[in-house]
C-alpha cells in the first residue's frame, strides 16, 4: 500500500469502487469511485471483527485532516473505547447553536447535509460559499450581522453581479435551513432584494474588433494575468467549454495530443450533465495546451493540472481566478464588460455564422438531447465536432488578419 501524499490523492483515478490504505497511517484509507468520488475511511478490527467509519469526504476533508480523523480513533481503540460509540458521540455534539457555530462549520455543514443530497447543482453552492467562508472565517454565526453579509456582497458585486446574487441565493437558503433545526439562528439577509441588481442579459459575444484587440493581449507579456490564465481563456473561445471544465483540465483528461486526432476527454463527474464528454482539439488548442505546460514553475511540474494553482500544484486554478483576470484585462483595454463564459457563447455564435449546423454546436457544448433522442441517439458526434472546433479557430485566423497569427 502506498504512503499517502496530496499530489497521490489528487491524482487517484479508478474504473471500478476501489479503497487505498494509507502505509503513513493505521487504518486510514480512502475510497474511489468511478465517478471520482472520494471518501476517507477508517478500518480497525474490534472483538475480532473488521469494522469501517466514514471520515468525511475528499477534497472537503484534506489529508492532513482526515490523519487527525484517523489517529484520534486509533487512540479510542488503545485506551479502550469503541470508535464508532465515539464517532456517534462527536456528531451529536457538533450539532451547536448560533453562539458557538462558525459560518465555516455552518457553510460545510449545508453542503454536505442539504446541497449534496437534494441538488446536482451542489458544487455552484459550494464553490460560491468557498468566497463567504473566507470573508467570515471563524466567526460565530450570532455576531454576523445584516451590515456584515451586505457589504461583503456589495464589494463581490462589483467583480461579477451574478455571482453576488447566487452567493446571496445559498447563504439565505442556508440560514433558512438551520433555523429549522435551530430557531435562535435568525437569517439575517431575510426578504433583501438582490444586492448584485440586475444581471447583464446571457447574449453578449465578442465583435471581431474586440477579438482582434483581446487575442494578442491574452498571452502579452504586459497583460494583468498570471501563469497560464490568459492561455486558459484562449482555450474557452476555441472549445467553447465551461470555465469551470478548462481550469481543472487534467493531464490524464487530453488524449493523442501529438497524434492526428487530439481530444480532451472529460470525465461526467466533471460535467454540469453529469455524462462524459469528447471534446476534439484543434491545431491551435493544441499549441496552447502545451504553452500552458511550458509556463508551468519548476514545483509545478508534477501536478496532475495543465493549469495548477500557484499556492498548491495538487489542486487545479481556482475558476474564479479566471473572471478576475478578465475584469483586470478589459479594464485594461477598455473593453465593455465580458465574463469567460461568454467566450463560451462567441465561440458558438462564431461556429454557426461559419456554416456550422446547430446540432453540431449543441454536442460541442454538451447541452442535453431533446426529444426521443435522449434515450436512443448514441452517435458521439465526434466528426461534426471535430469540424465546429476547426469552423471556430478559422473564425479567429480570419478575424485577427492580417495583423497577427492566432498564436504569438
Amino acid at each position: 500500500m502506498p504512503r499517502f501524499t496530496d499530489m497521490f490523492i489528487a491524482a487517484l483515478r479508478s474504473d471500478i469502487r476501489l479503497e487505498h490504505g494509507d502505509d503513513g497511517c493505521k487504518g486510514l484509507a480512502i475510497r474511489v469511485t468511478p465517478a471520482g468520488k472520494k471518501t476517507w475511511a477508517y478500518r480497525f478490527k474490534r472483538n475480532g471483527r473488521m469494522q469501517r467509519i466514514t471520515l468525511g469526504e475528499y477534497p472537503v476533508m484534506t489529508l492532513g485532516q482526515a490523519r487527525v480523523a484517523a489517529n484520534k480513533r486509533t487512540a479510542d481503540l488503545l485506551e479502550g473505547r469503541n470508535p464508532v460509540a465515539e464517532r456517534q458521540r462527536e456528531d451529536l455534539a457538533a450539532v451547536v447553536s448560533g453562539d458557538e457555530l462558525t459560518f465555516d462549520a455552518l457553510a460545510d455543514r449545508f453542503v454536505q447535509e442539504h446541497c449534496k443530497p437534494r441538488k446536482k447543482s451542489w458544487k455552484d453552492d459550494e464553490w460560491v460559499l468557498k468566497f463567504a467562508k473566507k470573508e467570515f472565517k471563524g466567526r460565530i454565526v450570532s455576531t454576523i450581522g445584516r451590515k456584515d453579509i451586505v457589504q461583503f456582497l456589495r464589494r463581490l458585486a462589483k467583480v461579477s453581479v451574478r455571482n453576488a446574487n447566487k452567493t446571496q441565493a445559498s447563504i439565505c437558503t442556508m440560514y433558512n435551513w438551520i433555523n429549522l433545526e435551530d430557531e435562535t439562528i435568525i437569517n439575517p439577509i431575510a426578504r433583501i432584494p438582490k444586492l448584485g441588481g440586475k444581471e447583464r442579459e446571457e447574449d453578449r459575444f465578442l465583435t471581431d474588433d474586440e477579438l482582434a484587440l483581446l487575442w494578442p493581449a491574452l498571452i502579452a507579456d504586459d497583460a494583468p494575468l498570471t501563469g497560464g490564465v490568459g492561455v486558459a481563456l484562449r482555450l474557452i473561445f476555441l472549445t467553447a467549454q465551461r470555465p469551470l471544465q478548462i481550469s481543472g483540465m487534467r493531464l490524464d483528461e487530453l488524449v493523442d495530443l501529438d497524434g492526428e486526432s487530439p481530444r480532451w476527454d472529460l470525465p461526467a463527474s466533471r460535467m454540469k450533465r453529469a455524462k462524459p464528454h469528447s471534446v476534439p482539439l484543434g491545431t491551435e488548442a493544441v499549441k496552447l495546451i502545451k504553452m500552458a505546460l511550458a509556463l508551468r514553475t519548476e514545483k509545478q511540474t508534477e501536478s496532475p493540472f495543465v493549469f495548477p494553482s500557484p499556492r498548491d500544484p495538487g489542486k487545479p486554478v481556482d475558476r474564479h481566478a479566471l473572471s478576475k483576470a478578465a475584469l483586470r484585462l478589459r479594464t485594461k483595454l477598455d473593453m465593455e464588460e465580458w465574463s469567460p463564459h461568454d467566450g463560451r457563447r462567441s465561440a458558438t455564435t462564431w461556429a454557426r455564422s461559419m456554416g456550422i449546423p446547430r446540432i453540431s454546436t449543441e454536442a460541442l457544448t454538451h447541452h442535453a438531447i431533446q426529444g426521443s433522442g435522449k434515450t436512443y441517439d448514441r452517435y458521439d458526434m465526434q466528426a461534426e465536432k471535430r469540424a465546429a472546433v476547426e469552423a471556430i479557430e478559422q473564425y479567429v485566423n480570419k478575424a485577427i488578419a492580417p495583423k497577427l497569427k492566432i498564436v504569438a
